[in-house]
């Protein structure tokens, strides 16, 4: 009888698109920074210059060279004897709210600084650092200190900034538009705070107020798209497309080959029924070399999600796919979402070119990688699959899921050792994600029951099951094994019957719940569930073709068994005992 070996590959991503890591080019990650005490440079004038004891000035300048040197322990103990000399230095209280600050201890920092700004209310830097602190933790006192710095000096745009931030953070939308009126009058019409404005007036539900900011932006830049695109898409938004339209329109009058403006009309087009205007436009859009690509592969992700719903789109996404990538030949992420539509719509070989392709141009992109190793593991082409893997921890050499692939690959070549460093490699680094890691023993237990290792394969597959026990291709693939053994039926039987309720109609686990039936001597029950598992297959592998007629046999319908193990040879099964059963016209174990 054929040894069935089982290969689903299961994680809680199923599909992952290429291209949302193509679209953005890995850069380098800048180290955290040490968060350090710094000296306060902005102060008008040094406590240590002014003091008019001389002991006081000496110790100032003690604590402010041991701060300098960061030995912020002895600064503190230096500027607390400082103030030990002159209860009434403002800076001292300053420089220890800095020092109390940065090791963590607000309240102790909080005292300080207030006791600074007590002593030289007139103090902005002082002011500013409180503010900065409370804003943190008890921002309705922040915001009172904010305004008094913009009274103070009026021409700070950060100050206007931070309050209307705390504002909005404390449901003061109305309060914040007027801070930004503020800063307006002083600074200007600014883009940024002009979209905030709009969102505020928007959480206000003053849609007349928020379109009109933008109208400020147009008079302001006259000729400029972006604002009038502002305007069009607000519009849009909002369901009043008759209003966007004529804004698009404009838009194409100043640039004709505007794809957000080529688009839209095109969708206003197809609202009137014209949905030829609307796919002619998509073409034009995606043949325009110079115009982004990376607006072009946006255009693609509605289609990508949502493929099996809307299915009539599946043969323009596919289109616009093949003009992406014919125009833009060397843009690996062109390739890459091209490789996703495809795997979508089940063109395997399209799809594992159009990655290929894309690994090509570009290999520091994992996820493409990780497509290709799923093609290939459906294609059940283990070579390339070895290879692919290998090849990818040159670049990626701590991505476990590799390792698992690598494994699987290996363990069809029946280089078990090997297989069994990978996989144990890749379990060790699959960390907290106990599916993951489920799937490493599972896999393991495979390749540990092939050598015979019946004992570690058992536990292997024990800790799999306790890591993700609704797991249906790991409690099949452990009770099928256990019926070959028969070992622990009950056992295998209670997992195969919880495996066929967790996934239902599953030719494979209806097989195995059958066989453990038959090896318990359940013939009759044994044969109602085997042609349960050929209902639900097609065509029936060789293997259910072969289990059935041992099933037959066992029934005494000899003819009829031995026209199943005809199919089951017909169907190139490599069973070592499939020739004798039909010689001997009865079953071999």
């Amino acid at each position: 009888m054929k040894l069935r070996y089982i290969i689903t590959i299961f994680f809680a991503f199923i599909f992952i698109s290429s291209v949302e890591s193509v679209l953005a080019f890995p850069t380098k990650k800048e180290k955290p920074k040490k968060e350090k005490v710094k000296n306060n440079k902005k102060r008008k004038e040094s406590s240590a210059t002014s003091a008019s004891n001389p002991e006081e000035e000496r110790v100032f300048i003690d604590a402010e060279k041991a701060k300098m040197i960061e030995d912020y322990e002895t600064a503190d103990k230096k500027f607390r004897e400082v103030l030990q000399l002159d209860k009434n230095n403002a800076d001292a209280h300053f420089q220890l709210a800095q020092l109390s600050f940065g090791s963590g201890q607000i309240q102790a920092a909080k005292e300080h600084a207030e006791a600074a700004l007590k002593l030289d209310p007139s103090n902005i830097f002082y002011k500013e650092f409180l503010a900065e602190m409370l804003a943190r933790t008890s921002p309705k006192d922040a915001i009172v200190l904010y305004k008094e710095l913009i009274k103070q000096n009026p021409n700070s745009p950060d100050a206007y900034m931070n309050l209307a931030f705390l504002q909005i953070q404390s449901k003061q939308a109305a309060e914040a538009i007027k801070t930004y009126d503020q800063f307006e009058s002083i600074f200007g019409i600014d883009e940024e705070i002009v979209s905030r404005k709009k969102s505020l007036y928007l959480s206000l539900n003053q849609f007349d107020k928020a379109i009109n900011e933008l109208k400020k932006l147009e008079e302001a830049y006259p000729g400029e798209p972006n604002f009038l695109l502002m305007q069009a898409d607000l519009y849009t938004a909002n369901n009043m497309r008759d209003k966007a339209y004529p804004l698009y329109k404009k838009v194409l009058e100043l640039e004709p080959e505007n794809p957000q403006a080529l688009l839209a009309v095109a969708e206003y087009s197809a609202k009137q029924g014209d949905t030829t205007a609307r796919r002619e436009t998509l073409k034009k859009i995606f043949s325009n070399p110079t115009l982004n690509i990376d607006a072009k592969v946006k255009m693609l992700f509605p289609y990508i999600q949502y493929f099996d719903v809307k299915k009539d789109n599946r043969t323009e996404a596919l289109e616009l796919a093949d003009i992406l990538a014919k125009t833009h030949p060397k843009e690996a992420k062109a390739q890459a979402i091209r490789g996703d539509l495809y795997n979508l719509d089940n063109q395997l070989d399209t799809a594992l070119a159009a990655y290929l392709r894309s690994l090509d141009l570009q290999k520091d992109v994992f996820n493409v990688w990780q497509q290709v190793f799923f093609i290939y593991n459906q294609k059940r082409d283990w070579k390339n699959l070895k290879e692919i893997t290998t090849q990818s921890l040159e670049y990626f050499p701590n991505q476990a899921v590799t390792y698992l692939f690598k494994g699987l690959a290996e363990s069809q070549f029946k280089d078990y050792d090997q297989a069994l460093k990978s996989l144990a490699k890749g379990e060790k680094m699959s960390g907290d994600n106990n599916k993951l890691r489920a799937q490493f023993l599972s896999s393991m237990g495979d390749v540990l029951h092939n050598l015979k290792r019946n004992e570690e394969s058992d536990s292997c597959f024990d800790k799999a099951i306790k890591l993700d026990p609704d797991n249906a291709t790991v409690l099949n693939n452990y009770s099928y094994y256990l019926s070959l053994r028969k070992a622990n039926l009950e056992k295998a039987k209670q997992m195969s019957a919880y495996a066929n309720k967790l996934q239902e109609n599953n030719d494979s686990y209806l097989d195995t719940y059958a066989w453990i039936l038959f090896v318990m001597g359940e013939y009759k029950e044994a044969k109602t569930w085997q042609e349960k598992a050929l209902k639900n297959s097609d065509p029936p592998s060789a293997t259910l073709l072969e289990h059935y007629g041992d099933i037959l046999s066992k029934l005494g319908e000899t003819q009829k068994a031995v026209e199943y193990w005809i199919k089951a040879k017909e169907s190139k099964s490599d069973s070592e005992t499939l020739d004798k059963k039909i010689a001997a016209q009865k079953y071999i174990e």
